[in-house]
């Protein structure tokens, strides 16, 4: 009897709904030697921006809501532009909202991980006693009991763990509950630097009161607006008519008497996707023409200098160059390497290779690295799925819960551990946002079992090309 195989299709396949833009920041250090009058003007409103946004994120912590009245109290506090004041209250409100989302998080996998640990002291703790009642008749020989007093002990510190991870669960639960966000500005490690100069190489606590000072007021954030001049009118760049670049700074305090004068100095620009993109979005700025968008601003100081991140926004393209017509290219996202299959319309492989990440590997580990090996294999795989005109598939992944949940296989919460999933997918979204790529996002569910069961068996492929395969067919519309 012949059987023949069909790929059943499903009723509507899964699309991933690309936003309308995306916010690309651009960073560009500047030279003392070019702008010694910009980087003086940005480093003496470094205190007083600190010390204004340390206040108002302890207003916002205590409850204030009134975001209007806020700006108003830090403005005539310590004499800030309306301007400043607004940026400051803003990002204050943000990153406690932000802190009391992670909080949330973080108390949902802790809650998680007591319940998992709670199971498996209970399974452990029926073994032990089952040992024990063998151990007072003496039935049990040298290598049993060994096993049954680490089992003992084992249960000793799992108790212990248990206790102390309900202690924090219980105070971030009260933290929730009062909207109270623990956040320490010039990092917590720098801060108990204090109570142990010696071991990191301090002479005394005024040097020590100098170095997280500096750490500590390092960071402005400047709002932009999109009816000011250029964007946002603290800080902006100008483009000359000989296609140079000037930066334009404006103190962040009120000035004492007479008009403030913004200050302006050359900046070097050199990035090519990064020049473009000011190019779109700054057209016309010498002809002093309002911005198209509104243009935030952070300015940071580092140990090589003083940098200035743009915020710019680049719109969705119209249409896409990428369809499922002629297929879709799958891709499998593991510890040490990507998988990719390219098929047909009918699910067919037309190719399968595996794209390697030494740098994410357990022998030649470098995170950093791993991850700029991960970037430019999504770069090139962007670019093959344009070229080709098919879309792109991933997996939707989620780790979270198998991270709270983590056994005592060493090698497998190694792996689990150094997933690096969330930038994984969010650099395959801009990516494909950036290239006019048409992204799908699947259910991973079953992905690497039933490749196992059809795809490896039928071609011979390993399972984790098999999962690409498998992936690039649900985004078809086909099991």
């Amino acid at each position: 009897m012949n059987r023949t195989k069909t790929i059943q299709a499903m009723p509507v396949p899964p699309v991933y709904e690309q936003p309308d833009s995306i916010v690309i920041p651009l960073e560009i250090r500047l030279d003392k030697r070019l702008c010694p009058e910009v980087v003086t003007c940005i480093d003496s409103g470094f205190a007083v921006y600190s010390k204004a946004y340390r206040t108002a994120f302890s207003r916002i912590d205590r409850g204030q809501r009134n975001l209007g009245r806020l700006t108003k109290e830090i403005q005539d506090e310590y004499g800030l532009k309306s301007r400043t004041a607004n940026s400051i209250a803003r990002d204050a409100k943000a990153r406690h909202k932000a802190g009391l989302e992670l909080a949330r998080t973080q108390t949902e996998k802790l809650r998680a991980s007591v319940e998992c640990k709670k199971k498996r002291r209970k399974k452990l703790q029926k073994t032990a006693d089952e040992k024990t009642r063998e151990a007072a008749a003496n039935r049990l020989d040298p290598d049993e009991l060994l096993q049954y007093r680490r089992q003992k002990q084992e249960l000793w510190h799992l108790g212990q763990l248990i206790r102390r991870l309900e202690a924090k669960l219980k105070r971030w639960a009260k933290d929730l509950k009062n909207r109270h966000v623990r956040l320490c500005f010039g990092t917590k490690k720098l801060f108990n630097a204090q109570y142990h100069l010696e071991e990191n190489g301090l002479s005394s606590r005024e040097e020590w009161k100098e170095m997280f000072v500096r750490s500590r007021d390092r960071m402005m954030y400047l709002c932009g607006k999109n009816d000011e001049k250029n964007g946002n009118q603290l800080c902006h760049l100008l483009r000359m008519e000989d296609g140079s670049w000037k930066i334009g700074v404006l103190p962040v305090m009120k000035p004492g008497k007479g008009k403030d004068m913004i200050i302006t100095g050359p900046v070097k620009i050199t990035h090519a996707s990064g020049l473009e993109l000011l190019n779109k979005t700054f057209d016309g700025f010498e002809a002093e023409k309002p911005a198209k968008q509104a243009v935030s601003v952070r300015i940071l100081r580092r140990k090589k200098g003083y940098y200035v991140q743009f915020f710019l926004h680049l719109p969705k393209p119209e249409g896409w160059s990428t369809s499922s017509f002629e297929g879709a290219i799958g891709l499998d996202f593991n510890a040490d390497h990507l998988a990719l299959c390219e098929t047909d319309r009918n699910g067919g492989i037309i190719y399968a290779r595996r794209i390697s990440l030494p740098g994410l590997s357990r022998k030649n580990h470098n995170y950093n690295r791993g991850i700029t090996q991960m970037m430019a294999a999504i770069k090139e795989t962007a670019a093959e799925a344009r070229f080709k005109g098919k879309d792109l598939v991933i997996e939707d992944l989620d780790f979270s819960k198998k991270k709270s949940d983590l056994q005592k296989n060493r090698n497998y919460n190694r792996m689990i551990t150094r997933l690096a999933y969330g930038q994984y997918t969010e650099a395959v979204k801009r990516r494909c946002f950036k290239d006019n790529v048409e992204l799908k996002i699947v259910d991973p569910a079953y992905t690497s079992k039933e490749a196992q069961k059809t795809v490896c068996r039928e071609h011979g492929i390993n399972i984790h090309l098999g999962a690409a395969c498998l992936i690039a067919r649900r985004g078809l519309g086909l099991f």
